[in-house]
């Protein structure tokens, strides 16, 4: 006991000395880590309190650490963001290169062992870093987050005048067209509405219009892939519209068959036959044109 107790004693006080000098190095890393993103832009971190654990006598402090040399990172190292684009597109890399605006915080302490006090002092300093480079909207000048940034990203070519203004006369010519009317069918067709109404199927007319899809990207092969589908839809359109009144009028045809099955009114049976009639009529029609189509 005489010869074990000394060792033990000193093994259990290294022990302690070593979890409090673990403690107050996950405690830096945090205080660093507090402190660089506290002063993150646009925040200062000067009404920041200090945490209670954080003795007053330790250090703390934040600011810029220049630039990365390089960042050979897959996740950044891309076209749209370090160029080149394609169509010798510029990126504008004050706003969007990954190597700038580096940051980093720093913590450092010293304090006395808790026990075996000859050992002296120990001291650390803990760092941390985050690359925070304009990529807010305020710091790209926009005046609100909704704002696109991709024309203050890259240096997008600019459209001819007459490009500009062909397309603004198409647009002007499709709002205030006379034939505005004759363009109800493709979204707002009183068959359909009618129909859904009496006999209560809960849809209205569906909507044919051929959209281009939304997307965004300066990859010319992608946007014509886009073009050219939306060109095949508004080909197609015909075919679609023609298919689309043929299911409804049989689906119609369907509900007044299965009402002539049932008890009816003196003279409405006959009403029910000569409406079928139309109906098929009007299938047989849009069949032959049909037929017409490529």
């Amino acid at each position: 006991m005489v010869l074990a107790l000394p060792i033990l004693l000193f093994i259990m006080a290294l022990i302690v000395n070593f979890g409090t000098v673990a403690t107050w190095k996950v405690r830096g890393l945090s205080m660093a880590r507090q402190a660089v993103w506290a002063t993150r832009w646009p925040r200062s971190g000067g009404s920041d309190p200090r945490p209670d654990y954080w003795p007053d006598n330790a250090g703390v402090r934040a600011g810029g650490a220049g630039n990365l040399p390089e960042l050979d990172d897959p996740r950044v190292d891309l076209p749209v963001a370090r160029g080149p684009m394609i169509l010798d597109t510029p990126v504008n890399r004050d706003l969007l290169d990954p190597t700038r605006g580096l940051r980093q915080g720093s913590a450092d302490l010293t304090r006395r062992y808790p026990m075996l006090g000859k050992l002296g002092r120990y001291r650390f300093e803990t760092e941390t870093f985050i690359l925070d480079d304009k990529w807010q909207y305020r710091r790209m000048g926009l005046s609100r987050n909704k704002q696109r940034r991709i024309p203050v990203i890259y240096a997008l070519r600019k459209a001819p005048a007459g490009v500009v203004q062909a397309y603004i006369n198409a647009v002007t010519a499709i709002v205030n067209a006379p034939f505005q009317p004759q363009l109800y069918p493709l979204d707002r067709d009183e068959e359909f509405i009618d129909y859904s109404a009496r006999f209560g199927w809960g849809t209205c007319a569906p909507d044919f219009h051929p959209r281009l899809h939304m997307f965004c990207t300066l990859d010319r092969q992608v946007s014509d892939r886009l073009v050219e589908d939306l060109i095949g839809r508004i080909e197609r359109l015909p075919k679609t519209m023609a298919t689309a009144f043929i299911r409804l009028y049989e689906r119609v045809i369907q509900e007044l068959q299965s009402r002539l099955n049932g008890p009816l009114p003196p003279g409405q049976q006959a009403a029910i036959q000569a409406e079928i009639a139309q109906l098929q009529a009007k299938i047989a029609q849009l069949n032959r044109f049909l037929q017409t189509l490529p």
